[in-house]
């Protein structure tokens, strides 16, 4: 519930004091107080409720809205039954300190209103029975959909729907992906029919990795009671979150330090293989590693977890370096696919990544003895993907089989050094004459080395590309006609575009 909700109750009649700017504000409690400093008593986000008996003038307003701000109040209802009105100096004070004030009607108690927040801010007794008996979140959205009269799913920001009352339509999955990117929830989403997005709250960053509620209907044709079960589910779902996030956290404890022994050479593949047995995955099935970065380890775990959820593969995922590792077990035939649905739920999640850049990589198939080289295959792909220029990029083993892998495993300084060592005279020479030779050699390499068709796509004659070509050669004294030549020029040209 948030101010702006106790404001549009006509039953309740309050007025705003101030500007309307904090309306958004959430209020997790209330608090009823004639303390002229209760700090002690408020723990943020409640409610005041005073009658005001503190006030003796304008320092008094002072110190109270000072207390109340320090405290972290959502805002302030003020009784007028003592002075007849709010005093005009605690209405400049809430003003001053940007705290959102209302005047409570002579009509309206405290009591009537602190019960109608409490009533709307208590979580249904039911739902978080339901969830502390241990009902699985399926059982818990049929019974909030039988409260909202409405079909309702929890999706993953990775476009897994992680459970629901109906089959939810691709369309409408998509749709709510894109949008729950776009802003902050709850709101409608009316593209064909309405769908009131909700938020989940867990504290999982990036946003790519959270979770949804969706309900059919609209957000401005709902009541305080849909409105009230809509912010339950969104609590208990929470809750269901959290004890998942535990029993994947505890599966990935017990292969972690196995994992990096294992790059170490500090541990056989046995210690793995009874490490995956331990974390209910069959060692004795073909598995696929996934090394994953997107700048931080705790949030490349986290967002791994929800990629490998979104797959329905049996899979484990821990921290590993300075991103993320993931094993799959499955049967080849599903192994296969992998990489395919992968790119897919990368594409779902990109939106949600914000600032951040994400490489992925991913081994081939292999028995769980020779986990090793996979760890290690999956890590080079992910080097190959980092290269790339994207912002959600996935590299497969199969690619590494080209000149990529030449330049992803190579140390970042003999890249740099290789680069400059052939391009850095051409670079100089187009920044003091505001010429195009880099340009003109790539394009050269790219249509392998043809005078028309070059000549064609830089809108220039053959000569003036014959020209500049001329040119690139005495500078970097290299002949363009050897084909080891034109090789070099080619993979130093990449590394340029990747840097």
């Amino acid at each position: 519930m948030r101010l702006r909700d106790l404001l549009a109750d006509d039953e309740l009649g309050l007025v705003l004091l101030n500007d309307a700017d904090a309306l958004e504000r959430p209020v997790r409690g209330v608090y009823i107080t004639d303390l002229i400093d209760p700090r002690r008593y408020l723990t943020g986000g409640e409610l005041v409720l005073s009658g005001l008996v503190w006030h003796g003038g304008p320092e008094d307003s002072q110190q109270f809205v000072r207390a109340l701000v320090d405290a972290g109040v959502a805002g302030l209802a003020a009784g007028t039954a003592r002075l007849g009105h709010a005093p005009p100096d605690l209405v400049a004070a809430c003003r001053e300190h940007g705290l959102p004030a209302f005047e409570v009607p002579i009509s309206v108690s405290f009591n009537a209103l602190a019960e109608r927040i409490q009533w709307r801010a208590a979580p249904r007794r039911e739902l978080i029975s339901a969830v502390a008996a241990g009902a699985d979140l399926d059982r818990v959205l049929r019974m909030a959909a039988d409260d909202l009269g409405a079909d309702c799913w929890v999706v993953s920001a990775t476009g897994w729907v992680v459970g629901g009352t109906a089959e939810l339509p691709e369309q409408t999955r998509r749709g709510a992906l894109a949008e729950f990117t776009r802003g902050r929830l709850p709101r409608t989403w009316r593209a064909g029919d309405p769908h009131v997005l909700w938020p989940v709250e867990s504290g999982a960053e990036p946003t790519a990795a959270q979770w949804f509620a969706l309900v059919s209907g609209d957000l401005v044709e709902w009541d305080e009671h849909r409105e009230a079960v809509a912010a339950d589910l969104g609590t208990v779902v929470a809750l269901v979150r959290a004890r998942v996030d535990e029993a994947r956290r505890i599966a990935g404890r017990s292969v972690e330090a196995a994992l990096r022994r294992l790059l170490e050479g500090s541990s056989s593949p046995t210690e793995v293989a009874a490490r995956l047995e331990t974390a209910g995955l069959p060692a004795d099935e073909p598995l696929r590693a996934v090394a994953m970065g997107i700048g931080d380890p705790a949030e490349s775990t986290t967002l791994l977890r929800e990629i490998a959820a979104a797959t329905g593969m049996a899979s484990v995922t821990a921290p590993l370096g300075d991103g993320a590792a993931a094993l799959f077990v499955d049967d080849r035939e599903h192994l296969a696919d992998l990489d395919q649905q992968l790119r897919r739920i990368v594409a779902d999640a990109e939106a949600g990544l914000g600032e951040r850049r994400l490489a992925m990589g991913i081994s081939d198939i292999t028995a769980a003895t020779a986990l090793r080289g996979a760890l290690d295959e999956a890590a080079y792909a992910r080097r190959l993907a980092e290269q790339r220029r994207g912002r959600a990029e996935v590299a497969a083993a199969a690619e590494l089989a080209s000149h990529e892998v030449l330049l992803a495993s190579a140390p970042d300084e003999l890249r740099r050094s290789y680069r400059d060592r052939l391009l850095a005279d051409l670079v100089a020479y187009d920044t003091a004459h505001g010429s195009e030779l880099l340009r003109t050699l790539r394009v050269f390499l790219d249509d392998n080395g043809s005078w028309s068709r070059c000549a064609q796509l830089l809108h220039v004659h053959v000569n003036t590309l014959r020209y500049r070509i001329q040119r690139v050669e005495e500078l970097t004294g290299r002949d363009l006609s050897d084909f080891g030549t034109r090789v070099d020029f080619y993979l130093a040209l990449r590394l340029d575009t990747d840097g």
